[in-house]
């Protein structure tokens, strides 16, 4: 395989790993080896005049460098924004909601939340008809407070 080839295959794929990185939960791991790979293709282009009939200079390896940065850069600022995003489905975004007590007796029972009936636990001088709110869940049983 020429150097050129591998040089070619370094660079594509450091882009793609850092690009991909966005995309996937990979804790930063796909953008660390796209970054790795992409500084290797560098570092093996500064030992060669051309590359696919460019000459490599100082303009082209600085050029190269700040694309590679700035994909970096985009990848984290995504990775970044996609831990701050609250979750918007499923049944993390339940507690804080209200909901309507079905039925209950001696700490448990059942309420009404977002359409569904849940078992639930709370304080025991609940009565049907109350409103609560969730403030926690352990697998299927919710944990509820009076509202205040």
């Amino acid at each position: 395989m020429s150097l050129e080839l591998t040089v070619l295959i370094l660079l594509v794929l450091g882009l793609a790993f850092m690009a991909l990185e966005a995309f996937t939960p990979a804790f930063g791991l796909l953008g660390l080896g796209g970054a790795a790979s992409f500084f290797a293709a560098l570092m093996m282009m500064r030992e060669m005049d051309h590359f696919m009939g460019i000459a490599v200079d100082g303009p082209l390896l600085t050029s190269l460098g700040v694309i590679g940065a700035l994909v970096l850069a985009a990848c984290a600022y995504f990775v970044r924004l996609a831990w701050k995003t609250r979750a918007t489905a499923g049944s993390e975004t339940m507690v804080g909601m209200y909901a309507t007590v079905r039925d209950w007796k001696d700490g448990r029972g059942q309420v009404h939340v977002d359409g569904e009936e849940w078992a639930a636990q709370g304080p025991s001088d609940l009565k049907a008809g109350d409103t609560v709110r969730i403030s926690s869940r352990d697998k299927l049983v919710l944990t509820v407070i009076k509202d205040a």
